[in-house]
């Protein structure tokens, strides 16, 4: 057997080609450099039965319109043609006769198909039709691709994910965590050709644990990854995970959506997910912030409606308006996850967060010394960076009137540590004070809300 007659063993960097190489592997049970064309070949006919069954046949208009698979011309051989275009990816891997066209996934000599037409949407997904020469890269009539990458991309809605009724490519730059992912989307398969369940179109063909919001399909694949694949000893310290949400019909313009995990957010996710308390607390605090639009199905909320939550991540926004109650004045959260979302997420140092909270605790002994519950409610109430600042100012005020020895807090460490630079984040350091005082006085503020009269006085301290 020569090296011609193997499929290459490496990884190309492309979502959906890798999601086909890494179906090939797993298919084969071998490494990826260890089979022949023929074992190609056997899989490839395994491949087609799978397609060609009515479940899969829906899934197919999606991701390869008008391919071989569904053509629905009358005498047209469904399984005859399919089989002939694999098999003649399979003959063209090693075959490196053109070498003026590269493919553009991997950079080997790309395959000129025997029909010598190009290659385009019908079974490349997300690149457009010949006809329109403005969807394609270079203003081509269709990409350069070589056979293998081409016969891999055949293979990868075997790893595909079903979110919101479409198609979705997942990836992780993790490739132990892809592999284990792709033998759940295997058995998923498996389990249901036993049972039968793709003899009828109102099943889904492609692994589909009923998630209708991308978002959440998203931060459920990194929850599972987190319990299920850290037992398995294979996270590293560098994942992500991308969703790319496929829509290949002329419809949608966009074609693809992409929703992405970064790593610092994976981070955080491990760190969540990995101590009983912490997990129960954080899908404690997410059940409160899906959306209340109503679902037509039993599925439940967290499977169909969007968290606020999640898109504030996802966004890059802050979610520290999520780890307090401003109502009952409580946190909703231990004060250690805020610290961890600070520095893993918002990517405020150390030294940073502890200054807030040591601000925070020494401004809860001065409340608590003078009694004065209000200065909270002034602290909260502050819609601007000016009036904070004021409200700041008031506290170091009360801590004079105490007669302790020691300022409440030094101007290096005002200027260097709670209010830097441009003042851009000082809402952020708002939200952590009120977080922080919420820990601290819980037994204050548990006995009562402020009264009128104590916010009245307020105002008057101000002016």
């Amino acid at each position: 057997m020569n090296n011609e007659s193997k499929i290459k063993n490496e990884f190309v960097g492309d979502p959906i080609v890798d999601a086909g190489l890494m179906a090939i592997k797993l298919l084969a049970n071998k490494e990826t450099n260890e089979y022949s064309k023929d074992e190609l070949k056997k899989i490839a006919d395994d491949l087609l039965k799978l397609y060609l069954t009515p479940a899969w046949s829906k899934e197919m208009q999606s991701i390869f319109p008008n391919s071989t698979y569904i053509q629905p011309a009358k005498n047209y051989n469904k399984e005859e043609k399919s089989r002939e275009f694999l098999y003649e990816l399979i003959d063209g891997i090693g075959i490196s006769e053109n070498r003026e066209k590269y493919c553009i996934f991997c950079g080997n000599p790309a395959y000129m198909r025997k029909d010598e037409k190009p290659f385009n949407k019908t079974q490349i997904p997300l690149v457009g039709s010949s006809d329109f020469t403005n969807f394609f890269p270079s203003f081509n009539d269709g990409i350069e691709i070589c056979a293998r990458c081409a016969l891999a991309i055949q293979f990868s809605p075997v790893l595909y994910y079903k979110t919101g009724g479409k198609p979705s490519c997942i990836s992780c730059n993790n490739k132990e965590v892809m592999q284990v992912y792709g033998k759940e989307c295997i058995e998923y398969i498996t389990r249901n050709k036993l049972l039968g369940a793709y003899k009828t179109k109102d099943f889904s063909g492609i692994f589909d644990e009923g998630f209708k919001s991308p978002q959440n399909a998203l931060f459920h694949l990194a929850y599972k990854v987190c319990l299920k694949y850290k037992r398995l000893r294979i996270l590293k310290e560098h994942e992500e995970i991308v969703i790319y949400h496929i829509d290949n019909f002329n419809k949608d313009p966009k074609g693809v959506r992409i929703y992405k995990l970064p790593n610092e957010i994976f981070k955080f996710v491990i760190i969540l997910m990995n101590s009983p308390e912490y997990k129960k607390t954080w899908f404690n605090l997410l059940d409160k912030h899906y959306s209340k639009f109503d679902t037509n199905n039993d599925s439940p909320i967290w499977k169909t409606n969007n968290n606020r939550i999640h898109e504030y991540l996802l966004k890059n926004e802050s979610i520290l308006w999520a780890f307090k109650d401003d109502n009952s004045k409580k946190p909703t959260v231990p004060w250690i996850i805020v610290e961890c979302y600070m520095e893993l997420v918002r990517n405020m140092n150390k030294q940073r967060i502890e200054g807030i909270k040591n601000l925070a605790d020494k401004i809860a002994i001065c409340i608590e010394e003078n009694n004065t519950k209000k200065r909270i409610n002034d602290i909260i109430s502050a819609r601007d960076f000016p009036t904070f600042r004021n409200q700041l100012r008031l506290v170091f005020r009360d801590w004079q009137k105490l007669g302790k020895e020691q300022p409440m807090i030094t101007y290096e460490e005002y200027i260097s540590t709670i209010i830097p630079e441009d003042y851009s984040n000082w809402k952020e350091v708002q939200d952590l004070i009120i977080i922080r005082l919420y820990e601290k006085l819980h037994n204050m503020l548990s006995s009562g809300v402020i009264d009128d009269v104590e916010q009245e006085k307020s105002k008057g301290d101000e002016e």
